[in-house]
């Protein structure tokens, strides 16, 4: 019962975190994965923002030792009722509007997550597995490096490539769903790697020092983490609360279940009930973040008023002719 509190605890620093962030969002200059070193300048002298990034560490690290202790199914369902939460958060204090496709999304959010601690014995009223698995923190380079390269460079390359300002009506704009998408994918895999970190000072009481800094873990959740939360920031700047962490949510749990499966020896669903219960969970879960909306529509007449700024006096007049 003891790691079932604490597993509650991890989700409420996740969302205090980001209102942190989210409050700190409208207080800095215009941040862009274009601009790496001015976001991370920008991100590193707000003491607001570290404060945020001190809350979300205690957090990852809460959820890293209740993952020595229980799976990895009966610890995501955990992060249901925050997300609500979040919502009236989002509502209450930042003003954000609630459009019908959102709470459609939250509703099968909601059912995705019933059905996921089901599988993790959450609804039958016995106390969830006592071992979480093997977790093997000694994964060769090779196979870890199959999942968290992909996870970094794929993001990367969206916010630092697509993500450059572009004039026009017909600009491709990164929304709100990607932002959530690329900065969960980074959280989880910094997420799999702290369980690790977590196991490894639980098998070395004596020498856990040494065997942290002999293993990969401790950068990749250094860089992903890091990455992952920039990247959540400068979609926060731009876009509501409520549909970048829930995506983010949904991403990155999905993320360290299936890495915690492929990767680190979490055991499958153990019988033909809980697989089917844990594949409609993960399915439901895409389906939530599908029903989201694609674009906000104060962003959609930003972009159109820029448009009609940026447009040339040949344009506008539409009588000069093109040379």
């Amino acid at each position: 019962m003891g790691a079932v509190v604490l597993a509650s605890a991890a989700p409420v620093a996740y969302v205090t975190a980001f209102a942190i962030f989210k409050t700190t969002a409208s207080r800095m200059p215009t941040l862009s994965g274009s601009r790496p070193i001015h976001t991370t300048r920008h991100l590193a002298l707000n003491p607001i923002w570290m404060f945020g990034l001190f809350t979300m560490v205690t957090g990852l690290i809460t959820q890293s030792v209740v993952m020595t202790t229980l799976p990895v199914s009966a610890v995501v369902p955990m992060y249901g009722p925050v997300m609500l939460v979040l919502l009236l958060i989002a509502i209450a204090n930042f003003g954000e509007r609630v459009q019908a496709g959102e709470i459609k999304a939250l509703s099968v959010l909601v059912l995705a997550l019933l059905f996921l601690a089901a599988a993790g014995d959450l609804l039958s009223g016995d106390d969830p597995p006592s071992s979480s698995g093997p977790w093997d923190a000694s994964v060769a380079l090779w196979k870890l490096g199959l999942v968290v390269v992909p996870s970094v460079v794929i993001p990367m390359w969206l916010f630092t490539v697509r993500d450059r300002p572009v004039a026009g009506r017909h600009a491709k704009r990164i929304t709100g769903v990607s932002f959530g998408i690329g900065a969960g994918i980074l959280v989880g895999c910094a997420e799999s790697s702290g369980a690790s970190m977590a196991h490894l000072v639980k098998n070395n009481p004596d020498d856990y020092v040494n065997a942290l800094l002999a293993s990969p873990h401790p950068y990749v959740v250094v860089v992903t983490g890091l990455l992952g939360l920039g990247l959540a920031q400068i979609g926060l700047q731009r876009c509501r609360l409520s549909v970048v962490i829930v995506v983010l949510a949904v991403s990155s749990k999905a993320s360290m279940w299936l890495t915690g499966i492929l990767v680190y020896g979490q055991p499958w669903p153990q019988t033909s009930g809980k697989f089917f219960l844990t594949g409609m969970g993960l399915v439901l879960c895409c389906a939530s973040v599908m029903l989201l909306p694609r674009h906000e529509p104060e962003e959609d007449e930003y972009y159109e008023s820029e448009a009609a700024e940026d447009a040339s006096p040949r344009e506008v007049t539409g009588h000069v002719s093109t040379i």
